[in-house]
């Protein structure tokens, strides 16, 4: 039968439970059949994780895309076109629809709001390249938040797929089925997390006084593991004391709650000494406790430890099943905020010296501005350049002239405080931004300088133009904060003419503003 509708219509019969689309060349049949009883196979054997998310894509052109998903747990129903969307979001649940630009047209406008139409309140993401956006962005068919942009970065449309769409753990809902109250507050509790996926430090902050509420706990401490360390490191653990505030480390297999990251179980202690170990180091309100591993895709990403029951019993099998659906959601927030750590950190890390870069430096100075004034502090800017690092890559090559920049890059990272931001601001210059540091009693200056004279005597010998062997050395300018300057601006301005002022006298010297 033809059916008419939205943009073009398109003819299709039904043939033994197969979709046979007139035209169609008979293998193409096939496959696309086989394609969708392989995905059907996949929903009927069930979730490949706890908690995995069912999605609709329609279109299904890109089928890297879809391996991609699959490959994360992401259990996929696909329809080739418009209809069989639609349709198939009138008759099932699933989690979002994932949608391609090119099923949408002609008519996109028509086509996105029987999307919506059907979808109800289940999430529409429609995959689209830039050029794409720049035609429907005047039109203001869809939504900034509706749109995924192409091409993707690794992992990225998966995340932003979990981001909007994942349920929680069936688990957890059938274990309050009979408490509504607890299942809306963990609802509430897992929207929330989305909040702080760019800033881990208060989503774990933000954790830690959600746990303290819902499960009337003293005290709650959150051990993340990062990307390079062997040991979890406490990141919300302001009140632990004696000997594990001393080492500031869990080993994974070690203690409580090193075993309980190990093992990926959480561990429930109703009364420590009897049911668990107890702790030698300090007496609680109450002798239950509970260990949370923080677990995505079977990497051991933390822990939380829960303790100090303020009401009277121990935790019960309900915190330990609220405190599933919370972690498992928890732990895929702060996956996706590493990635997107270890993402910004690629696009503002210089490679060859391993040094922030130009965009970084412009986005954080104005930042450590506001702050400057906002606490009534000084902030000292440092520009320096090499002096003729031409010749010295003509003198000894441009290999050597990378082993320079490096060298001297250490020197400089070496000579400030771990709170000072040194910068590769571009080719040969450098620049340090000093909180909390003056030019009064030659402080700034004085710290720029030592670092210059170390860079002298570093021994990177290079010939000049007049055939005089010398050392590579440099120049720079240096201002401050609010004294010198009131802006961002005007503190770059007067760091950089101090800069020229000391390259005019003959280089090889640092000047303030």
């Amino acid at each position: 039968m033809t059916r008419p509708g939205l943009g073009t219509s398109f003819a299709h019969t039904i043939d033994a439970g197969r979709h046979v689309r007139e035209g169609e060349h008979p293998a193409a049949t096939e496959r696309r059949n086989s394609l969708q009883q392989r995905d059907e196979a996949q929903l009927s054997r069930g979730p490949l994780v706890s908690g995995s998310l069912e999605i609709l894509y329609v279109g299904g052109r890109h089928r890297n895309e879809v391996v991609d998903l699959r490959q994360h747990g992401t259990r996929i129903r696909t329809v080739a076109n418009l209809y069989e969307g639609i349709a198939h979001l009138k008759r099932h649940h699933v989690g979002a629809a994932l949608v391609e630009f090119g099923v949408l047209e002609p008519g996109i406008g028509r086509a996105v709001r029987a999307l919506r139409a059907a979808a109800g309140d289940r999430p529409l993401l429609v995959m689209v390249t830039a050029d794409e956006w720049e035609r429907i962005r005047a039109e203001g068919s869809l939504h900034h938040e509706e749109i995924l942009l192409r091409p993707f970065f690794p992992d990225e449309l998966w995340r932003r797929v979990n981001r909007v769409a994942l349920p929680p753990p069936a688990k957890a809902v059938a274990s309050f089925r009979d408490d509504a109250d607890r299942l809306s507050a963990l609802m509430l509790d897992l929207q929330q997390l989305n909040r702080f996926t760019n800033d881990l430090k208060a989503l774990t902050n933000h954790c830690a006084r959600i746990v303290k509420t819902r499960l009337r706990a003293g005290r709650v401490s959150i051990f993340i593991k990062e990307r390079h360390d062997e040991g979890l490191r406490p990141w919300e653990a302001e009140q632990l004391e004696g000997k594990l505030r001393q080492t500031a480390v869990l080993r994974i297999g070690e203690g409580v709650a090193g075993k309980a990251a190990q093992s990926q179980r959480i561990v429930l202690v109703k009364e420590a000494g009897r049911d668990g170990p107890a702790s030698a180091e300090r007496e609680y309100r109450h002798s239950s406790y509970m260990i949370v591993p923080l677990v995505h895709l079977r990497d051991v990403l933390g822990v939380i430890c829960v303790t100090d029951r303020l009401e009277p019993g121990p935790f019960t099998e309900s915190d330990v099943a609220y405190m599933e659906a919370f972690a498992e959601s928890l732990s895929l927030t702060i996956h996706n905020g590493m990635q997107y750590r270890a993402a910004d950190e690629l696009a503002t890390i210089d490679e060859g010296t391993q040094l922030f870069n130009r965009r970084y430096f412009n986005r954080v100075l104005p930042q450590e501005v506001v702050r400057a004034k906002r606490y009534e502090h000084d902030l000292t800017l440092a520009l320096i350049d090499i002096d003729f690092f031409k010749q010295y890559n003509d003198s000894n090559g441009h290999q050597a002239g990378d082993h320079a920049l490096a060298a001297v890059a250490r020197i400089l990272k070496e000579s400030f405080r771990e709170a000072d931001i040194v910068v590769r601001y571009g080719g040969e210059e450098f620049a340090v931004i000093m909180p909390g540091t003056t030019q009064e009693d030659g402080n700034g200056v004085g710290i720029v300088e030592r670092a210059r004279k170390q860079i002298e005597a570093a021994n990177l010998m290079f010939v000049d133009s007049m055939g005089n062997r010398r050392p590579l050395t440099v120049s720079g300018g240096v201002a401050t904060f609010p004294h010198q300057a009131q802006t961002s601006d005007d503190l770059f301005d007067l760091a950089d003419k101090a800069l020229y002022r000391a390259k005019a006298r003959g280089r090889n010297l640092i000047l303030g503003a």
